[in-house]
């Protein structure tokens, strides 16, 4: 299964002294491929691609959206689909290193409209307030089916940093 990244990303959050923040970022497949270069593969995140002909949904390509630090609570996350994708069978799920559909399970690229966490996905109804990382995670686009080309997509994700795992007291 190829896994992908935006090239050199690292973990990051944006801090909000008061509360949550929303990561956002948007991903044009058609423009990846004609723009290799602004991705790698997620085991050499800052040797960028040569070539890339789309996300090959026939081999579970993943791609990291958003890399974030332990002590992060993901409470939400969803995507808006802008241009539907002319592979019109390629799907796409929204999860973890733990559960690729953790936060949506596999959606249609075939027409342009959102999708967003429900409380009734992979990490179930007992997880409303969210799901805390102790450990550094990325979240991640599951692709499957067939191989994305064309698709237009805006991805989200509702963050918080609970807590800080380095202090001792």
């Amino acid at each position: 299964m190829p896994e992908y990244q935006f090239l050199g990303e690292t973990n990051a959050i944006t801090y909000d002294a008061f509360g949550y923040t929303v990561m956002k970022k948007y991903v044009d497949v058609a423009d990846l491929i004609l723009h290799p270069e602004k991705l790698a593969l997620a085991s050499a995140p800052n040797t960028p691609l040569s070539s890339f002909t789309g996300f090959d949904g026939t081999a579970g390509a993943v791609l990291n959206l958003f890399h974030i630090p332990a002590g992060t609570i993901v409470t939400k996350m969803g995507m808006y689909i802008q241009a539907a994708d002319s592979a019109t069978t390629t799907t796409i799920a929204l999860g973890d290193g733990t559960s690729t559909a953790g936060f949506m399970a596999a959606e249609a690229l075939d027409g342009a409209g959102h999708s967003m966490t429900i409380v009734t996905d992979a990490y179930g109804t007992d997880l409303v307030c969210g799901v805390a990382y102790s450990a550094a995670d990325t979240l991640d686009a599951l692709f499957a089916v067939a191989t994305a080309i064309s698709a237009k997509l805006h991805f989200w994700a509702q963050v918080f940093k609970g807590f800080d795992i380095t202090s001792v007291v």
